[in-house]
Protein backbone atom coordinates (compact mmCIF):
# COMPACT_ATOMS: atom_id res chain seq x y z
CA UNK A 1 0.00 0.00 0.00
CA UNK A 2 3.25 2.32 0.42
CA UNK A 3 4.19 1.49 -3.26
CA UNK A 4 0.70 2.60 -4.84
CA UNK A 5 0.09 5.61 -2.49
CA UNK A 6 3.73 6.89 -3.40
CA UNK A 7 2.93 6.35 -7.36
CA UNK A 8 -0.37 7.97 -6.49
CA UNK A 9 -2.56 5.00 -6.81
CA UNK A 10 -1.80 3.90 -10.00
CA UNK A 11 -2.52 0.38 -9.69
CA UNK A 12 -5.04 -0.07 -6.96
CA UNK A 13 -7.51 2.94 -5.34
CA UNK A 14 -8.68 3.09 -2.12
CA UNK A 15 -12.41 4.00 -1.69
CA UNK A 16 -13.06 7.30 -0.55
CA UNK A 17 -16.19 7.89 1.10
CA UNK A 18 -18.87 9.94 -0.44
CA UNK A 19 -20.41 12.80 1.65
CA UNK A 20 -23.91 13.64 1.05
CA UNK A 21 -25.55 16.23 2.98
CA UNK A 22 -29.36 15.67 3.71
CA UNK A 23 -31.58 17.78 5.54
CA UNK A 24 -34.11 16.70 7.65
CA UNK A 25 -37.94 17.79 6.36
CA UNK A 26 -39.38 17.87 10.13
CA UNK A 27 -36.49 18.74 11.93
CA UNK A 28 -34.53 21.04 9.61
CA UNK A 29 -31.22 19.06 11.01
CA UNK A 30 -28.48 19.03 8.39
CA UNK A 31 -27.21 15.41 8.38
CA UNK A 32 -24.09 14.17 6.37
CA UNK A 33 -24.25 10.64 5.46
CA UNK A 34 -20.93 9.15 4.17
CA UNK A 35 -21.91 6.71 0.99
CA UNK A 36 -19.08 4.12 -0.04
CA UNK A 37 -19.20 1.89 -2.97
CA UNK A 38 -19.23 -1.85 -2.74
CA UNK A 39 -15.75 -3.41 -3.66
CA UNK A 40 -15.20 -5.05 -7.13
CA UNK A 41 -14.84 -8.75 -6.32
CA UNK A 42 -14.50 -11.71 -8.26
CA UNK A 43 -18.04 -13.56 -8.92
CA UNK A 44 -16.18 -17.04 -10.72
CA UNK A 45 -12.76 -18.54 -10.13
CA UNK A 46 -10.64 -18.22 -13.23
CA UNK A 47 -10.31 -21.72 -13.63
CA UNK A 48 -7.29 -23.21 -16.70
CA UNK A 49 -7.91 -25.39 -18.74
CA UNK A 50 -6.67 -29.19 -17.79
CA UNK A 51 -5.14 -31.80 -19.63
CA UNK A 52 -8.29 -34.39 -19.93
CA UNK A 53 -7.96 -37.84 -20.35
CA UNK A 54 -4.81 -38.84 -17.88
CA UNK A 55 -6.74 -41.89 -16.60
CA UNK A 56 -6.19 -44.33 -19.19
CA UNK A 57 -2.28 -43.91 -17.86
CA UNK A 58 -3.06 -42.81 -14.72
CA UNK A 59 -0.22 -44.06 -12.03
CA UNK A 60 -0.94 -42.42 -8.91
CA UNK A 61 -2.05 -38.72 -7.47
CA UNK A 62 0.46 -37.39 -4.01
CA UNK A 63 0.25 -34.10 -2.38
CA UNK A 64 3.31 -32.04 -1.53
CA UNK A 65 4.05 -29.76 0.99
CA UNK A 66 7.09 -28.48 -0.31
CA UNK A 67 5.15 -26.36 -3.19
CA UNK A 68 1.44 -26.87 -1.54
CA UNK A 69 -0.15 -28.68 -4.73
CA UNK A 70 -1.50 -31.89 -5.77
CA UNK A 71 0.14 -33.65 -8.44
CA UNK A 72 -0.55 -35.73 -10.61
CA UNK A 73 1.21 -38.55 -12.87
CA UNK A 74 0.04 -40.25 -15.78
CA UNK A 75 2.07 -42.29 -18.53
CA UNK A 76 1.46 -41.36 -22.67
CA UNK A 77 3.26 -43.74 -24.57
CA UNK A 78 7.00 -43.57 -23.36
CA UNK A 79 6.81 -40.24 -21.56
CA UNK A 80 5.56 -40.30 -17.53
CA UNK A 81 3.71 -36.31 -17.29
CA UNK A 82 2.80 -34.63 -14.07
CA UNK A 83 0.03 -32.52 -13.90
CA UNK A 84 0.56 -29.73 -11.01
CA UNK A 85 -3.03 -28.43 -9.58
CA UNK A 86 -1.93 -25.34 -7.04
CA UNK A 87 -5.41 -25.21 -6.83
CA UNK A 88 -8.10 -27.68 -5.81
CA UNK A 89 -11.30 -26.51 -7.47
CA UNK A 90 -9.02 -27.11 -10.65
CA UNK A 91 -10.67 -30.50 -10.05
CA UNK A 92 -13.77 -29.14 -11.21
CA UNK A 93 -12.05 -29.00 -14.87
CA UNK A 94 -11.34 -32.30 -15.20
CA UNK A 95 -13.71 -34.59 -16.99
CA UNK A 96 -15.73 -37.09 -15.68
CA UNK A 97 -13.48 -40.38 -16.27
CA UNK A 98 -10.67 -38.24 -14.54
CA UNK A 99 -12.49 -37.43 -11.92
CA UNK A 100 -14.11 -40.59 -11.65
CA UNK A 101 -10.56 -41.90 -11.50
CA UNK A 102 -9.52 -39.46 -8.82
CA UNK A 103 -12.38 -40.55 -6.90
CA UNK A 104 -11.48 -44.27 -7.03
CA UNK A 105 -7.92 -43.73 -6.50
CA UNK A 106 -7.04 -41.82 -3.31
CA UNK A 107 -4.56 -39.14 -3.05
CA UNK A 108 -1.28 -39.81 -1.04
CA UNK A 109 -0.06 -37.87 1.63
CA UNK A 110 2.64 -37.78 4.34
CA UNK A 111 0.49 -37.37 7.76
CA UNK A 112 0.95 -33.67 8.63
CA UNK A 113 -0.22 -33.05 5.57
CA UNK A 114 -3.45 -34.77 6.38
CA UNK A 115 -5.77 -32.19 6.48
CA UNK A 116 -4.63 -30.11 3.40
CA UNK A 117 -4.19 -33.40 0.97
CA UNK A 118 -7.91 -34.60 1.75
CA UNK A 119 -9.53 -31.31 0.66
CA UNK A 120 -8.45 -31.48 -2.86
CA UNK A 121 -9.97 -35.23 -2.05
CA UNK A 122 -13.25 -33.87 -0.92
CA UNK A 123 -13.36 -32.03 -3.88
CA UNK A 124 -13.04 -35.15 -6.19
CA UNK A 125 -15.65 -36.80 -4.09
CA UNK A 126 -18.19 -34.11 -4.60
CA UNK A 127 -17.86 -34.04 -8.20
CA UNK A 128 -17.96 -37.45 -8.83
Amino acid sequence: MKFEAFKDFKHWKPHYPKKVKRIDSVSGIEETILQIKKPRVLKNIPLPKMEQDFHKGFLCWVYSCMSTEALITYKVVNEVRNIHLYDLMWIVNCSAKDIECLFVNKIGYKAEDKDQALQFQKVATICF
